[in-house]
């Protein structure tokens, strides 16, 4: 299992960057008096009981509290006890330094949910890792995608530079993104024009700082798959992948991936990346083999009483059950699989 210590889609600004484009997701910002945290991406529900909810959203999948330094836990505690109310807080990854914090700092605790999800240890070089990760086999039919998709015309990766064009990488992932499914049904982000500002809002707000890693396959020029990532404290972590379905028989996903892994292996103080993946993704998982423990979980401070947490956890942990019998039901009645 794989430990990590930053979360760049946590970070201070990122967060007011997306979330100043985005109406319908509250952002509630603790006072100074909760030390380091400062709790984006979230909101106050009145139902069952008062509390406060985190939102996980394509833009924010992974609404931790900012911190702006390690926090301890008693400043955790601290935070808790200004919060009054179960926090609930969703896809946080479990042995992280401020998921810790708040655990220890919590008197009690409910995991709704846990599960793995693919990361990669940056340790070694990429040649060797292929080696290790996929059979003889594998690692041939890869190499004859590749080729099979040059000869279609002149394949290029772009990747982008400190001083390089974000807008450009912004504009070909729109695309592809939408280009599918996700456009058809109307869940890529170029569908809400708020959400494909905040995004570009976001981008470059952390490209300034250095921050991002975008990489574009392009085919003849035209974009065929695009991704990117948010590096912070060593760590990368994914973002949305896009790519063209019309070009699916050559997996131009799973290429950019490849390609993505090889200049994160090459690039100098990366030790982790985290695919920020749903469970059981069935790209990712194939290819990137190391793990995180994530979960959803509600926690409290020492002035909740008892019976208002168990209300809170008793009510969505039966909401969430609902939700999953109701999308199995979706999933096997369309034949799609969970994404």
């Amino acid at each position: 299992m794989m430990t990590p210590s930053a979360s760049a889609f946590s970070d201070a600004d990122w967060m007011r960057a997306v979330l100043a484009h985005v109406p319908g997701t509250s952002t509630l910002v603790t006072g100074t008096g909760a030390g380091p945290f400062r709790l984006f991406a979230a909101r106050r529900a009145l139902l069952p009981l008062a509390h406060v909810q985190s939102m996980t959203t394509a833009l924010t999948p992974c609404p931790l509290p900012s911190v702006s330094r390690r926090p301890a836990v008693a400043e955790a505690e601290q935070f808790l006890d200004q919060l009054g109310v179960p926090l609930v807080l969703r896809s946080v990854p479990l042995d992280h330094p401020v998921t810790q914090a708040l655990l220890k700092a919590s008197p009690r605790v409910h995991v709704l949910k846990s599960w793995q999800r693919a990361a990669l240890d940056l340790s070694g070089d990429f040649d060797s890792w292929m080696m290790e990760n996929f059979d003889h086999k594998r690692r041939k039919e890869l190499k004859r995608l590749k080729a099979r998709l040059s000869e279609q015309g002149t394949l290029v990766l772009d990747d982008l530079s400190r001083d390089g064009d974000l807008a450009e990488h912004i504009k070909a992932f729109l695309e592809v993104e939408a280009s599918g499914w996700k456009g058809r049904r109307g869940t890529a982000i170029l569908n809400s024009r708020t959400a494909a500002q905040g995004l570009a809002a976001g981008l470059a707000a952390m490209h300034a700082q250095g921050k991002v890693r975008f990489w574009t396959l392009r085919l003849d020029g035209k974009p065929l798959a695009s991704l990117f990532a948010l590096v912070d404290g060593g760590e990368a972590t994914l973002g949305k992948i896009g790519y063209d379905q019309d070009y699916a028989k050559f997996s131009p996903g799973v290429l950019l991936v490849l390609e993505a892994t090889r200049l994160m292996f090459a690039e100098p103080g990366l030790r982790l990346a985290d695919s920020n993946a749903i469970p059981d993704h069935p790209m990712i998982d194939r290819i990137w083999r190391d793990r995180i423990t994530c979960m959803d979980v509600v926690i409290a401070g020492p002035g909740v009483s008892s019976a208002a947490f168990a209300a809170i956890a008793k009510f969505h942990g039966t909401k969430d059950a609902a939700r999953a019998a109701i999308k199995q039901v979706y999933l096997r009645l369309t034949g799609r699989r969970a994404s």
